[in-house]
């Protein structure tokens, strides 16, 4: 924001995977609307909680927004922690690799929607979207391979046989990369203060509003960390104050995970 207030050039690409989603805007410290219209900002508020949304699709959203800032004479600054789609911005969807939790996430969707609608109809659908697989998995009948074919269409966006066999195409812009790291102790001191603010902002009650917009815990959206914790709370199924340490718990874990991921920008 003081770059921005600096140099009116600059204007703010969000990485963020959490910002995407409208209506979720305390629990991801979404900037507020005055500081939106301030300064411009791309990529925030342009799904819907119930939409999916890949590292391939923001990839291709994030070099259109980018080239267009650029066409323009201003610069971007690319801002966020979701490494996985920072990677698949720069360096082309097939040549990244994939967070285990990002991973997993896919790896349980497709597990159940193949238990749901059974082997033959997910292998169906497969044909339309990869039928180099679909050819394969049809000899072999193989569930294995059909489920790592849809986890990983889910995951990046993109047909599995298709990444394997086509070259990355890394973005014709390169970025200078920046870290902000703060010591371990108090990034848990930050991390621990910043849940309390978001609390004592209404997190709760923001919560309690999209549960009565008909948001269901498990829309692509309720995955930020957090918001399904307090699903539980106004469910009855857990208190506040554990719900407040999960929480905090849960972001450390993120934190460590970014910053490990990160050290390859440095």
């Amino acid at each position: 924001m003081d770059l921005a207030r600096a140099d009116p050039s600059i204007e703010i690409v969000n990485a963020d995977a959490s910002l995407l989603y409208r209506g979720f805007d305390i629990g991801t410290a979404k900037p507020p609307k005055e500081i939106l219209a301030e300064i411009p900002h791309h990529l925030i508020d342009v799904l819907e909680p119930n939409e999916q949304f890949s590292a391939a699709e923001y990839s291709k959203r994030a070099r259109e927004c980018i080239r267009e800032i650029i066409s323009r004479g201003k610069t971007p600054i690319v801002v966020g922690g979701t490494g996985f789609y920072i990677d698949a911005l720069f360096d082309g969807i097939s040549s990244i690799e994939i967070p285990e939790e990002e991973l997993s996430i896919a790896r349980t969707r497709a597990q159940r929607e193949i238990t749901e609608k059974g082997f033959d109809a997910m292998h169906e659908q497969l044909r339309t979207i990869d039928p180099e697989l679909y050819t394969q998995i049809q000899r072999e009948r193989n569930p294995i391979r059909l489920e790592r074919a849809w986890a990983h269409y889910y995951a990046t966006g993109e047909p599995l046989g298709e990444t394997r066999k086509r070259k990355p195409e890394p973005f014709e812009y390169m970025p200078e990369f920046k870290l902000l790291s703060f010591p371990r102790s108090e990034l848990w001191q930050r991390i621990e203060a910043r849940v309390t603010d978001m609390l004592s902002k209404g997190w709760l009650d923001e919560v309690r509003g999209l549960i009565q917009q008909g948001i269901t815990r498990e829309m692509p959206a309720m995955r930020a960390i957090g918001y399904r914790e307090l699903y539980d709370v106004i469910e009855g199924s857990n208190n506040l104050h554990d719900a407040r340490e999960r929480i905090i718990f849960r972001t450390r874990q993120y934190a460590k995970r970014q910053v490990t991921w990160m050290k390859k920008y440095t």
